[in-house]
């Protein structure tokens, strides 16, 4: 009999979504354990119903300074005294637990912590006996990860950096992996040569190509503006805006686009195969967002970061520019100022690519795999 490996997370921001998703076609495709994917908001009972309503609106409404106060505040074993809680009034209830019992996973992977501290809860009820992994999604570990840490069997993080702050704080050096964080290694495969996309886009290959993520949130419209700023400059740059699932967002560029009658400008939207027009750009444009982070900093493509949701999403912002992998702006103007930056000074772009090109490949979900091989035996 197969042993089960349970693959939960909760929807506060798409990358614990999306990473939850990485890990469950990775671990399918080797047909080696029976696997179940669970978002836990949709077992949640009011309180956990009204969190993740809030957060959205902090988020869909930029609210970033309200959630990085709430980020910073709570950070600390203080603001995380009631976490526990705060889990079972959010989302504990009979239809979970059916579903969790009745699964009865070997090892759970949490892709958020409310998932972690819900399995943990129910082995300490002994309902359940599961092995647990937790990947922290961002390049930073709040206090809310660590919680119940003697519970958990493994952290997965994004570096030595979060690894040495986690031991820090009291968790055991041999539970803490800095594999990277995990995204679909297959996307590599088979890309789009560089020259396909330009004659299809027809950008003039001569141009250095920006890779604008606008999408994500529902409150990627405000980056309309951002857009609006850059394209007015009309600069000796080809532009490829990404607006993925907004269609609000990609009808008010592409319209602008049209209406100006603008060339070295395309808008997309919902794109499947990313990796070739990451690995068919010189710089990405983009919010700090852990899994889009990890995929640039894999592909070797240098990053001028816009302002995302606050949280740890400033954190991520510094790692990148602590690294010297690109730099962080405020607003439109500066955004602009910088790519005019970069245009007269390519040797600042270079020192970004020669600092990118010292990391090393990613391989965070084989090493996962693995590392749940060991778990389970």
């Amino acid at each position: 009999m197969k042993k089960k490996v349970l693959i939960i997370y909760a929807p506060y921001g798409s990358g614990h979504k999306s990473i939850a998703e990485y890990i469950e076609k990775y671990f399918k495709e080797r047909n080696q354990y029976e696997i179940k994917v669970l978002d836990v908001a949709k077992y949640a009972k009011v309180l956990g119903k009204v969190s993740i309503k809030a957060f959205d609106y902090v988020i869909n409404h930029r609210k970033n300074l309200t959630f990085s106060f709430i980020y910073d505040i709570t950070n600390n074993k203080l603001g995380t005294i009631n976490q526990m809680d705060v889990v079972k009034k959010a989302f504990d209830n009979k239809n979970l637990r059916e579903e969790i019992i009745g699964f009865n996973p070997d090892l759970t992977i949490s892709t958020h912590f409310f998932g972690s501290n819900v399995i943990s809860y129910y082995n300490k009820l002994g309902l359940i006996n599961s092995k647990i992994m937790t990947v922290v999604t961002d390049y930073v570990a709040h206090q809310f990860w660590q919680k119940n840490h003697e519970d958990q069997d493994a952290f997965i993080v994004a570096n030595e950096v979060v690894k040495r702050s986690m031991i820090k704080s009291g968790i055991k050096e041999n539970k803490i992996y800095p594999f990277g964080l995990p995204f679909k290694k297959e996307n590599k495969q088979n890309l789009e040569a560089k020259e396909e996309i330009f004659y299809k886009f027809n950008f003039d290959l001569k141009r250095k190509t920006y890779l604008f993520f606008g999408g994500g949130s529902a409150g990627a419209i405000a980056n309309y503006e951002y857009f609006k700023a850059l394209v007015k400059k009309n600069y000796n740059i080809n532009l490829i805006f990404i607006s993925g699932k907004n269609q609000k967002l990609e009808e008010k560029c592409r319209s602008y686009v049209v209406k100006n009658n603008i060339k070295n400008v395309k808008v997309l939207g919902f794109v499947k195969d990313i990796m070739s027009l990451i690995n068919a750009s010189d710089v990405c444009i983009t919010k700090p967002g852990g899994a889009t982070i990890t995929e640039c900093i894999d592909m070797k493509l240098p990053m001028i970061l816009i302002p995302g949701n606050g949280g740890p999403e400033k954190y991520n912002a510094r790692f990148v520019c602590k690294k010297h992998y690109g730099m962080k702006v405020r607003n439109q103007y500066k955004l602009c100022k910088a790519i005019k930056k970069l245009i007269n000074n390519e040797h600042l772009l270079r020192f970004w690519q020669f600092n990118l090109n010292k990391e090393r490949e990613n391989k965070s979900i084989t090493k996962i795999y693995n590392l749940s091989e060991k778990l389970l035996k």
